[in-house]
């Protein structure tokens, strides 16, 4: 059997799907009934979900229905693209007579000429950045006067020498009205909104107002993809408070005649989405995977779970790939599970985890290195607890955790563990006997988290040393040279390490490159590693002109100081004095 891995497979994008993996192609199907066949005219529906629910891969779903019916015209609008439009009403309607104008033919007709000045009209009835801005209370109620109060407030603007009057938007919905008349052959136009509740709250009430007051006439359908909560709270916010007591709930429904809710995944349709995420970017392609695809549909529709099934012999899904999925849904934790876009970032963040592993040459076995995740990802004060361990206390840490995890008598919880994780530890694999794995693995979380620290690499009394060697008093800071050196070569190695890294992070970095370079003046050997560190483009770029000063005995770095690419330039002049002082 093949080895499983998922550093080798491409990382999962955040683009919506355009296959279901989800069980959202009844929901799409019944919407695209909806939208498509006139029984309500206008109609808007809102898709419902929280963040990375699926709402976009649902609209991906419906507009593949609603191209199979050749009368219905498809308008795709994102109105967190055009965000910074000086009119967000404008450039919304814009866009959809822009797409209404490309279902003219080519070839110019009496019919098509007349369109044409109809939509024309419309685009100078914008008004571009001069729209008013509807009382919302209005817009809630639809009274009778809604055309009146649009006149009222929209500004005149003169065109033409005759010096007539535009009226703007006034009576853009009527003139609407009519040219969609005069489309023949086009029986519904749909809008699909999405990425709605990415937007500024003007941004959302700019979009919801255009579909309502300026768009929202017969042969038109709009579905509006947001987290609902969000953007009555944006509502909310808009009105600066003026829509308590239900007031931003009672307005989004007055735009939204259908909200449809997407579902949260349950563990098994979780378990089953990351199995075929895992079978699609692996060896199972094309044929095959649509056909694992569509058995897992059926099975889902039928209620029998699992969903997805072993292939024959190796095919794919495997075993292993299968036992994988199952392990990953259950160690995670509810809020990421029923989130189809946290599912894929967390594959996405195991496989560099993998990668990264491999190129150390530290390599692990998939089922340990999705554990020891799961622990840095769910229970972050347990993972510091284990990795600030020395490696040999680790293996007795382990020991003790998982003993008390599988309820074994006299067995306690070590410190700095909480009940919450006992589920984690008696899960499979064990980490007994495998302290050497765990030391692979805090490595690389390391290099991906600089707040790791495990035993074995800093103690915590050096850990102490740093922060003395970091402190601005010249007296503290000189006793703490001293300290480090007398430490045996390894611990200094480890301390000036510890000292590199903070140099990377810290905006005040004078008190860390005295400590660097009086220990290097002190210790010979470790000129070199202090070097490197002094000279990363990052930390040159903090220098200041009195730190050349301290660099007298480390001539590479003042070197790279002159050669810097748009450094300070007196710095530059200053790092030159010094070449020419000493040369």
């Amino acid at each position: 059997m093949a080895k499983q891995t998922v550093s080798e497979a491409r990382l999962f994008d955040d683009n919506p799907a355009d296959e279901d993996l989800l069980g959202f192609d009844a929901i799409a199907d019944v919407v695209a009934r909806i939208v498509g066949s006139g029984g309500l005219d206008p109609v808007t529906v809102g898709i419902h979900s929280a963040w990375g629910g699926g709402k976009s891969t649902a609209l991906n779903l419906i507009a593949k229905d609603l191209s199979a019916l050749g009368h219905v015209l498809v308008v795709r609008i994102d109105p967190w693209e055009f965000e910074n439009a000086e009119d967000m009403r404008g450039t919304l309607i814009a866009q959809v007579l822009d797409t209404l104008q490309s279902q003219l033919p080519v070839e110019e007709t009496a019919k098509s000429k007349i369109v044409l000045e109809k939509l024309n009209e419309l685009r100078k009835r914008i008004a571009w950045g001069r729209v008013a801005k509807v009382l919302i209370t209005s817009a809630v109620t639809m009274s009778p006067g809604i055309t009146d109060l649009v006149d009222a407030l929209t500004p005149e603007a003169r065109t033409g020498e005759a010096d007539q009057v535009q009226q703007g938007m006034a009576g853009f919905r009527e003139q609407f009205q009519a040219l969609m008349d005069s489309m023949d052959g086009l029986a519904r136009v749909v809008v699909l909104v999405d990425d709605l509740d990415r937007c500024l709250p003007p941004t959302i009430m700019a979009t919801l107002e255009s579909i309502k007051l300026f768009l929202s006439v017969k042969k038109m359908a709009f579905v509006i993809a947001a987290d609902q909560n969000l953007i009555r709270d944006a509502v909310d916010v808009e009105l600066s408070g003026a829509a308590r007591g239900g007031f931003a709930k009672v307005y989004t429904e007055k735009i939204v005649q259908l909200p449809v809710t997407l579902p949260m995944l349950s563990i098994e349709q979780a378990e089953a989405y990351i199995a075929l995420l895992l079978c699609n970017s692996g060896s199972a392609t094309g044929g095959r995977y649509k056909e694992i695809v569509a058995l897992s549909r059926k099975r889902r529709v039928e209620g029998k779970a699992p969903y997805v099934l072993p292939g024959q012999s190796d095919s794919e899904p495997t075993v292993a790939t299968l036992t994988l999925a199952a392990s990953i849904a259950r160690g995670l934790a509810a809020d990421i599970w029923r989130s189809p876009r946290s599912i894929k970032r967390f594959l996405n963040a195991l496989a560099v985890r993998e990668h990264l592993a491999s190129l150390a040459g530290a390599e692990l076995p998939l089922e340990l290195l999705t554990k020891l995740y799961l622990l840095e990802l769910r229970h972050d004060e347990a993972f510091q607890a284990l990795a600030k361990q020395t490696k040999s206390e680790r293996q007795g840490f382990i020991d003790a955790w998982e003993d008390w995890a599988q309820k074994i008598d006299g067995a306690k919880a070590p410190e700095g563990v909480k009940s919450d994780t006992r589920e984690w530890a008696a899960h499979p694999p064990s980490l007994k006997d495998d302290a050497d794995a765990i030391d692979r693995y805090l490595s690389v979380a390391a290099t991906l988290n600089s707040d790791v620290r495990f035993g074995g690499a800093i103690s915590a009394e050096q850990l102490e040393l740093i922060e003395l060697l970091a402190h601005p008093s010249d007296a503290t800071r000189n006793a703490a040279v001293t300290q480090v050196v007398a430490l045996p070569d390894d611990d200094q190695d480890i301390v000036v390490q510890g000292l590199c890294d903070q140099l990377a992070r810290t905006n005040e970095p004078e008190p860390l490159i005295k400590a660097l370079q009086q220990i290097s003046d002190q210790v010979p050997r470790l000129v070199e590693p202090v070097t490197t560190a002094l000279t990363a483009p990052a930390v040159l770029h903090t220098m200041q002109v009195h730190h050349v000063a301290y660099l007298a005995g480390l001539p590479a770095v003042i070197h790279a100081l002159v050669g810097m690419t748009g450094g300070d330039e007196n710095v530059v002049r200053a790092a030159l004095e010094a070449l020419e002082e000493n040369s």
